[in-house]
């Protein structure tokens, strides 16, 4: 009980903008749960199948990929403030077009477009929220977030009972009620947006007088963190980002279960989360990470033998609650390896590079699930987990924190 002790991801000190942005997450946190458990479903349901949700979903990467380390760089140089605002206007943009267009394939692609390119904007939110707290505070700082994030995603989960309750009580064609729930999920992520914006008022952009040139002290560290989150994205994306059509192909699942089973697995790896800080004081953050990447494998490898949506729950739950352990820390070690004033450029290149995972992964899956079998893509995943625990270790093993304050 006392691992799982919530102060153990509680920092010392809490700023009120700190206190804004985890507000302003959580309400995101609930609208993208409810998102995501009807999202693959809605899209089956129009007749796509596993490779056109494939090339709807790396859309979302390829806008990321083209604009983050712009973004990263531009932040640096002239503030994180103003591109964070242009990552709102794109933000509303693509809600606008949702909303207001008939839904086609060239729809949904140009709409998971310009997710990308706010989420490229948005990359830029890691390094603000490591300025909101001191280095010795941000193992908990981003365990905190994790927490928080992961608890708001698993009630949004929770939606995934809706469309069966529209269709029963209601009689919503169940394409009706997906949509209904998505729209839902969207108004919720809405409500973020006042508390993220005035949450920036905490951050103090450094003025710069120089011309703008490009220099990155912490180059080697960010090359090796980027080779590290491709192969990782790559591992995960490659099954996981399809899961849902990979549940409702195999076992015939809808929202309601897939609600269900994503609210307790996030509940679940919430609790990593917590134990995330402890297991890095007791072990220091890398072998933390690399011991969490590695018992997580042979439960992704045992995904294929689940001959019920029981077990597949259970080897899911228990995959995610290990992995969850190392995500936390691996933000936090990113941050505390890198210099203080290179942030936001350093977090843009590892986001592209998470991102350039993101664009093969899910179109890999499609491809493999379409033309070889479901299951194929677990073996993947799982042996490029294992090259991800082992980079992990030699390549970071012999850096330093760097010993200048955050900004």
């Amino acid at each position: 009980m006392h691992l799982l002790s919530l102060r153990s991801i509680v920092p010392d000190k809490t700023s009120l903008p700190a206190k804004l942005f985890l507000m302003g997450t959580t309400f995101s946190g609930l609208g993208n749960g409810a998102i995501n458990v009807v999202l693959q479903l809605y899209l089956l349901s129009l007749g796509f199948n596993s490779e056109l949700i494939g090339s709807i979903i790396l859309m979302s990467p390829i806008g990321t990929a083209l604009l983050t380390i712009p973004a990263g760089i531009l932040a640096d140089r002239y503030g994180k403030k103003k591109i964070v605002l242009f990552g709102f206007s794109i933000w509303w943009l693509w809600i606008l077009i949702l909303v207001s267009t008939p839904r086609s394939i060239e729809v949904f692609r140009l709409v998971f477009l310009f997710v990308g390119v706010s989420n490229a904007a948005y990359s830029v939110w890691t390094p603000i929220y490591s300025s909101f707290f001191e280095k010795g505070d941000m193992d908990r700082a981003f365990g905190l977030l994790g927490f928080l994030n992961i608890i708001s995603m698993s009630i949004g989960s929770l939606f995934g009972f809706i469309p069966s309750m529209l269709v029963a009580n209601y009689g919503f064609p169940l394409q009706s009620a997906y949509w209904t729930v998505l729209i839902m999920g969207v108004g919720v992520s809405v409500v973020s947006t006042p508390f993220l914006i005035v949450s920036l008022r905490g951050v103090v952009d450094p003025k710069r007088e120089e011309g703008f040139t490009f220099t990155l002290k912490s180059k080697s560290v960010v090359a090796k963190f980027s080779l590290l989150t491709v192969i990782g994205s790559l591992g995960f994306g490659v099954f996981f980002s399809l899961f849902p059509y990979y549940a409702n192909k195999k076992f015939g699942i809808e929202s309601d279960a897939l609600g269900s089973l994503f609210f307790i697995s996030n509940l679940v790896s919430a609790g990593s989360n917590v134990l995330a800080s402890r297991v890095s004081k007791r072990l220091g953050t890398l072998k933390a990470i690399v011991l969490a990447l590695s018992l997580h494998i042979p439960f992704y490898l045992m995904i294929p033998l689940a001959s019920s949506f029981t077990w597949l729950s259970l080897l899911y739950i228990t995959r995610l609650s290990v992995r969850q352990i190392a995500h936390p820390l691996e933000t936090s070690l990113f941050m505390k390896l890198v210099q203080g004033e290179e942030k936001a450029t350093a977090n843009s290149i590892r986001t592209m590079a998470e991102q350039g995972g993101g664009v093969v992964a899910p179109w890999l899956g499609g491809q493999i699930m379409g033309h070889v079998s479901l299951e194929a893509p677990t073996y993947i995943g799982a042996g490029l987990y294992t090259i991800h625990a082992a980079s992990y270790y030699f390549l970071l093993r012999n850096d330093k924190e760097v010993q200048t304050a955050n900004s």
